[in-house]
């Protein structure tokens, strides 16, 4: 679980492995010239949230789309190593072949950081990330919003598009997810 304090959360913009539907993984690809363009207009339309703190996954990627959208804001960007996306071991460079499910169920595969392994880095790099002062923006991956969801006691399997604005807001009874800007690629 991690502490009932809202956050927004941006997926990093386009590589060219997403454009081409590779796996990342710990690989340090860098925004494409499409997934700069994206943070820019993201940058443009996120309005005013009050943001005080930036946390980022330290992976070009996140990093460079944190950057973009801390031109404005001119904060303190925090690198989180506990916020890269899940290793994906030999699989990297590959495309997906449908094993998430079962994985985030807890089925291992070798070389593939496990999905627990993975939550439980995730919940270390948000504690980070939220003892920071708040409203807090968090730059990362894909792979982090599963955990996120885990972490919250949300059913897991959202995939949301490349530069999406993402705020968690704890309610009385469960977490509030809501799409701010960007779109929902749908459920996995």
């Amino acid at each position: 679980m991690l502490p009932r304090i809202p956050f927004h959360f941006v997926r990093h913009g386009e590589t060219d492995w997403n454009r081409a539907g590779r796996m990342q993984g710990w690989r340090d690809i860098p925004l494409n010239a499409n997934g700069a363009a994206q943070a820019e207009a993201l940058r443009a339309a996120m309005g005013n949230h009050g943001f005080r703190s930036i946390a980022a996954s330290p992976l070009s990627r996140a990093r460079q789309t944190a950057e973009i959208l801390n031109r404005d804001l001119g904060l303190e960007l925090h690198l989180v190593g506990e916020l890269r996306e899940f290793d994906v071991g030999p699989y990297e460079g590959t495309e997906p072949r449908g094993w998430f499910a079962d994985w985030r169920g807890g089925a291992l595969r070798d070389g593939v950081e496990s999905f627990a392994d993975f939550t439980q880095r995730i919940r270390r790099g948000m504690l980070a990330a939220l003892n920071l002062p708040g409203p807090v923006l968090v730059v990362a991956h894909g792979g982090v919003v599963w955990a996120l969801e885990s972490l919250l006691g949300l059913p897991v399997g959202m995939d949301i598009a490349n530069t999406t604005l993402v705020r968690f807001r704890p309610q009385a009874a469960q977490w509030q997810v809501d799409i701010l800007a960007g779109v929902l690629e749908g459920q996995a």
